[in-house]
Parts: structure tokens; C-alpha cells; sequence
């Protein structure tokens, strides 16, 4: 009998914890991270075969989780930060570019045009100068508000890179100090979903993969470890990295001899030598804007050599690259955006670049700073003149740059460990980097600054020159100028090779006459322009106007915003899924904690029963002994 009352007694025990349990629960129901917690309860091991039980053992209260699922939910939640990210960032560029029908750049664009026909009809009227004036002004501001709001945006993503770093490294740090106390005091409940609610909201950050094999906790970011040895943090940092465009002036007919480079200024494509001689002239032209020109057959006094003498030599094909290359390095408006080499050089111990002047190598141009903001647009024209009468233009010709040789600017910002590159696959830091890295074929912000700047750069070439060709017929542009024969008509209405370097020159709308408004006008209709950076081709098989150029940017910033909803929501349906199954296993459910109150309220009222029982037989019992 006193067995039996033992029995009850562990039951009693076992039911007022359970309750307490289930009270725990429904307390907790909302406590973010909070898995719900279940009695473990087992039989007492038996003393002796002849009694058929001894009563009820709690083991202990344990949390109810799925680590398979909740691996699946952190990865699927970085992913879904990653689009939501990038869809917001989208949203803001595509907000910049809204227009109405009397606002926004082509409303700015068509009515410079107006001002360009109203004083074609009038070319001396000083009231439509003003307005050409006025509009031409606009205009640059126009194009330049919308690069300047993405380059903001661009800014702003950049200070919330660092801090949503800082916020890596501050949970990862949280990580490692839940994990010493974990060794320190042993796996408690609370401890456990404190860090898999802190490895949620990493993944929010970064993409994050978790061993909890045998009590050995280690981390991963990016596939590098973060945390090893359960309380080993490793911290993230921000890297920059900018280089320098680098311009080779050189071509490589890999048909015909792929270990052969030849010079451009001095042999055609198919290796035959150029007649560059007397009297001819070769320019180099930075920026649509600066230019200088050698002529065969000048005196030039500099250091031809690079011994430190200075000597007066006549320019020919065999020191025409070290006489551009003076010429570039002491040009005012040159020196300080490019410098010029003669071939490719080594640096010495003191860090000086040293090149051979012995002889000439390819024009190697150089930016005088690292980055995206650095880049510029330079080219070569040549113009062949008479040998007898230098007035005599026979030939033009244009050199580009090599595109297999040259190297653009670049900018490249990315996270590290140790100085060891992250490769961040998803989460709000990947969409962040990979538009702040101009070499990311991902970013968007570039894509769209380098299709404003290309309409700039195509805008400005056809307003500076032109050849008449006929009636109504022309040769669009300085840079299909240079390499076309007729008379160059020069503008110069606006000037430079890209956004930054854009300008209106208000001063020479003065000196608009007749024919240069002929042509200004024909622009607007032109239909056939191409934005490649070279001279205007009709051959080009990608062919539009300036409106229609510009009006697909913004199609197509609409459409990568679409796109990029479209894949937002259903990752935010494949993250909800799977939070849902996760969540109908580990959360409380207020109903059947409710059933297990009632459960074990029974449980504890039979054994009281049963208690209340033994103690009338046990009364009575001791009033038969009296």
C-alpha cells in the first residue's frame, strides 16, 4: 500500500511539472525564436520482480525542432533578403527616372530640339539664342540629375554595406558567447533558440551553412568558416580595390600570327607598314574634348632616349609614339586625367615606372587615378595631307583602342575573412556588393550609369562635328569625321565622353549659322545612331534615335524591377512554405496545449485520487488497531 502511495505521489509530481510546462508554452506562445517545450517522462525502474511498478520519472523538458527543415528555412530567408533587397534598390532607380508629359529628361530633350528649330528659323533672333542657350543648360542638368540619383543610391547602399557588416560581425560575436555558455553550463533550452534565432537573422545578411555534428559548432559564410571550434569568431571586413583603365593602342591578328603585336600608327591589319609621312598629321583625342597633334616632319626638343638629355629631333615613323607621348604628358588638360608611356614599363626599387626609349613601343595610356570615376575615352585619328601642300586632305583614318589589350577602370567592392574573399551567394550583402563592383555582371546601378553615359557621349560627338554630304545628307559626328573625307564642319556645342565630362558651351550658340542648324535639327530624326563609343556607321546592325535609345533604358529598368518582383514573390511563397511546416511542428499551438492541460490536470487529479484513497484505507486500517 505505502508502494502504491509512492506510485502516486511520482504521478503527482509528473503532472503539477507538465502543467507547468504547458503553462510555460502558452506564456511563451509569442516570444520570437521560442520553440515549444515537451515532458520527457519514463517509467521508475523496478527494485524487485515482485512488484509491478514503482512510479513515474521526469527526464527533463526538451524543445520541439527540425534542424533539417530549419537549415532549409535559413537558406530559403538569405535568398529572399537577397531579392527584396534588390528589388527595393531597383524601385529607387526606377522612381529617378519617372516622367511626365512636361517633366523629366525627354520632355527636357524635345524641347531643346523646339529651341534648335525656332532659331533655325530665325538665326538672328537673340530671344531663341537665350532659349537654345537656356535649354542646352537644362539639358546637361537633366542627364546629370538622373547619374548624380543613382550614384547616390549607389553611395547610400555603400554606408549600409558597412553597417549591415558591423551587424554580421556583432551576431556572430553573440554566436560565440551563447556558444561558450552552452560548453560552460550545457545545452539549455533557451540558449539554443537564442542562437538559432541569431543564425535567422544572419541569414538575412549572408548566405550561412551550420555543423552541430558530436558538440562540435561551426559556422560558415559564403562557404568560409566564420565560427570554428564552437567559440572561434571570425569577423567580416569591407575591401576596396580600384584600378587603372589602361589604353593599348596595339592589334593582334591572331589569324594570321597570334605571337605577333604590331603597331597601329605604324602597320594595317594585315601587317603592310602605313605611309605616314610628311606633313601628315596624328592626333590623339581624350574625352571628346582635349586633343594634341604631332606632324610628321616636326621639330620637337625632349628627352627622346630617357637618358636625361634633351635633343631636337624631326618627328617620323620612327619616333612618332615617343613624340605622342610628350606631347599627352605635357598637355595642360591631359596630365592630370592620363599618362602616357611608350610601350609597357617596369618599376623599379623606388617604385618609378621605367620604360625603353630606345626605341618605339605601342601608346600605352593610363588613367592618373584608380576606379570607375577615373575612366575616359581616348582615340587616335590620322590625317593624311599632301606631301607638296600640307592644305590637302587626302585620307582620314581613326584608331580605337585594342579591346583585347586594354583593361577599363574598375572599381571592386566584396567582403573578406582574413583577407580571404567571401564568395556571398545570397542574402541583402550579395545584392549590395555585387552592385557596387563595376566588374559584376550583375550590377544593375552600372548598367544603367554606362548606358546614360553612351548616350551622352554619342549626344555630344554628333553635336560637335559634322560633314555635309549632300542635301540634307551628313556625316554624323567628329569621331565619323576623322575617319571620312570632306570638309569637317566644327560645332562645338557641347563637348566631352561622358556624363561627368559633359558640357553645354553656351558661348558658341552664337556662332550657330544656317547650315550648322540644318544639321543640329536633323539629329532628332535621326533614327540610325549607334551608342558604341565609335564613329556613327550606318552598317551598325543596333540602330536607334536618341528618344527611343533612352526610352528603352527606362523599359528596361522597368522591366529588371518586374522581373526581380516576379522572382521576389515567389521566393517569399517557397520561404512562407516552408516557415509554415517548420512553424506547425515548433510553435506552441494554444489548442493542444489547451488538451494537454486538460490531459494532465486529470492525470494529477486520478492520482490525487488515488492518494486520498490509501489515506481512508490507511485511517481505517489504524482504527481496526485500536
Amino acid at each position: 500500500m505505502l508502494s502504491t502511495l509512492n506510485v502516486s505521489q511520482t504521478g503527482l509530481n509528473a503532472a503539477k511539472i507538465a502543467v507547468e510546462n504547458v503553462s510555460n508554452n502558452i506564456a511563451n506562445e509569442n516570444t520570437p525564436g521560442y520553440k515549444k517545450r515537451v515532458v520527457q517522462i519514463s517509467e521508475l525502474e523496478q527494485m524487485d520482480a515482485r512488484f509491478a511498478g514503482r512510479g513515474v520519472n521526469v527526464d527533463g523538458t526538451f524543445r520541439i525542432t527540425s534542424q533539417y527543415v530549419y537549415d532549409k528555412l535559413i537558406s530559403e530567408n538569405s535568398k529572399l533578403n537577397y531579392y527584396d533587397k534588390l528589388s527595393n534598390m531597383l524601385g529607387n532607380v526606377e522612381s529617378v527616372f519617372k516622367e511626365t508629359t512636361d517633366s523629366g529628361f525627354t520632355a527636357d530633350l524635345n524641347r531643346y530640339y523646339q529651341s534648335v528649330e525656332n532659331l533655325r528659323s530665325n538665326p538672328n533672333s537673340q530671344i531663341y539664342k537665350t532659349a537654345v542657350q537656356n535649354q542646352g543648360k537644362i539639358l546637361v542638368e537633366s542627364l546629370q540629375n538622373l547619374y548624380t540619383s543613382i550614384e547616390k543610391q549607389q553611395e547610400g547602399e555603400k554606408k549600409e554595406l558597412y553597417s549591415n557588416v558591423e551587424g554580421v560581425n556583432s551576431i556572430l560575436k553573440e554566436i560565440g558567447l551563447l556558444n561558450e555558455r552552452i560548453q560552460k553550463f550545457g545545452e539549455n533550452n533557451d540558449l539554443l533558440d537564442k542562437r538559432d534565432q541569431l543564425e535567422l537573422e544572419l541569414s538575412g545578411y549572408v548566405d550561412v551553412s551550420v555543423s552541430r555534428d558530436s558538440g562540435y559548432y561551426e559556422l560558415k559564410i559564403g562557404g568560409e568558416t566564420a565560427i570554428s571550434g564552437n567559440t572561434n569568431v571570425r569577423t567580416l571586413e569591407v575591401k576596396e580595390e580600384e584600378t587603372l583603365q589602361k589604353d593599348k593602342f596595339t592589334l593582334v591578328d591572331s589569324s594570321t600570327n597570334p605571337s605577333v603585336v604590331y603597331d597601329a600608327l605604324k602597320y594595317n591589319e594585315d601587317f603592310t607598314p602605313k605611309t605616314i609621312d610628311a606633313n601628315d598629321v596624328v592626333s590623339y583625342k581624350l574625352n571628346n574634348e582635349f586633343e594634341v597633334s604631332v606632324t610628321m616632319g616636326e621639330l620637337i626638343s625632349m628627352d627622346w632616349d630617357g637618358d636625361g638629355s634633351v635633343t631636337t629631333e624631326a618627328v617620323t615613323t620612327s619616333n612618332l609614339t615617343r613624340a605622342l607621348v610628350y606631347k599627352i604628358n605635357s598637355n595642360p588638360d591631359m596630365k592630370d586625367l592620363v599618362t602616357a608611356y611608350n610601350g609597357d614599363y617596369s618599376i623599379d626599387a623606388n617604385g618609378n615606372k621605367i620604360t625603353k626609349n630606345s626605341q618605339d613601343n605601342f601608346l600605352r595610356i593610363e588613367s592618373k587615378d584608380g576606379g570607375i570615376g577615373s575612366e575616359f575615352d581616348g582615340r587616335i585619328s590620322i590625317e593624311k595631307r599632301g606631301n607638296v601642300d600640307s592644305s590637302m586632305v587626302d585620307t582620314r583614318e581613326t584608331i580605337y583602342k585594342n579591346d583585347i589589350e586594354s583593361s577599363d577602370s574598375e572599381s571592386k567592392v566584396y567582403v573578406s575573412i582574413y583577407d580571404k574573399e567571401v564568395s556571398i551567394k545570397s542574402g541583402i550583402i550579395k545584392a549590395q556588393t555585387e552592385n557596387l563592383s563595376s566588374e559584376s555582371s550583375n550590377n544593375k546601378y552600372q548598367v544603367y550609369l554606362d548606358k546614360l553615359d553612351a548616350f551622352a557621349q554619342t549626344f555630344a560627338d554628333i553635336s560637335d562635328k559634322y560633314i555635309e554630304t549632300g542635301t540634307d545628307k551628313y556625316t554624323y559626328g567628329e569621331a565619323a569625321s576623322d575617319a571620312s573625307m570632306g570638309v569637317i564642319n566644327s560645332i562645338g556645342l557641347f563637348s566631352g565622353s561622358n556624363i561627368k565630362t559633359l558640357k553645354f558651351n553656351e558661348n558658341l550658340v552664337n556662332d550657330l549659322t544656317q547650315d550648322k542648324l540644318d544639321y543640329l535639327a536633323s539629329i532628332q530624326w535621326k533614327d540610325d545612331l549607334s551608342f558604341d563609343g565609335k564613329g556613327q556607321n550606318i552598317a551598325s546592325t543596333e540602330k536607334t534615335s536618341l528618344t527611343e535609345y533612352f526610352r528603352d533604358l527606362k523599359v528596361n529598368i522597368s522591366s529588371d524591377k518586374e522581373n526581380t518582383q516576379f522572382l521576389n514573390t515567389t521566393q517569399k511563397n517557397v520561404k512562407m512554405s516552408i516557415e509554415s511546416s517548420y512553424n506547425l511542428s515548433t510553435k506552441v499551438d494554444k489548442d493542444e496545449e489547451m488538451l494537454n492541460l486538460i490531459k494532465f490536470q486529470s492525470a494529477y487529479t486520478a492520482n490525487a485520487k488515488i492518494v486520498t484513497v490509501i489515506d481512508e484505507m490507511l485511517q481505517t486500517l489504524l482504527g481496526l488497531k485500536r
